[in-house]
């Protein structure tokens, strides 16, 4: 899908621009796509540069993108979420195997949570757990704790 916007263009401006280009107003893919008008204000600002991927998922529909386009809009909100910063000291865990995602595929998990302090241990070996092909992992325990 050529778009007419360079690679170097944020989330915000690309879906501006689909939206524009589609005759839509905010209002309209907003309902459209299920997601409030605030929300896809901050995204077209800026403001929300990385959202989640059943977000970016329903824009894509709701604009009625091909496959192309959907993947373009999801790898470029990919690009702005935060990667997780590797950690360092951390103890050895039970063996995960070892799986390297392909070059250039877009990090689809959520961002990591704000003020989430001593527990480097355990994120890092969810990390590692959740790296791979389809993983799946259960965390279990009270709220908070």
């Amino acid at each position: 899908m050529d778009t007419g916007t360079p690679a170097t263009v944020g989330f915000g401006a690309l879906l501006r621009g689909l939206r524009t280009g589609a005759g839509l107003s905010q209002e309209e893919l907003a309902l459209a796509a299920g997601v409030s008008v605030r929300a896809l204000s901050y995204m077209e600002r800026g403001r929300s540069r990385g959202p989640q991927r059943r977000t970016v998922q329903a824009l894509a529909a709701a604009l009625g993108l091909d496959a192309d386009g959907a993947r373009q809009l999801e790898y470029t909100a990919s690009l702005g979420r935060p990667r997780r910063a590797a950690a360092t000291d951390v103890p050895p865990t039970a063996a995960v195997p070892d799986a390297v995602a392909p070059a250039g595929a877009p990090d689809l998990l959520p961002r990591a949570p704000r003020g989430f302090h001593g527990r480097v241990a355990e994120l890092a070996a969810l990390s590692r757990a959740a790296e791979g092909e389809a993983p799946v992992c259960l965390v279990v325990g009270p709220a908070g704790v």
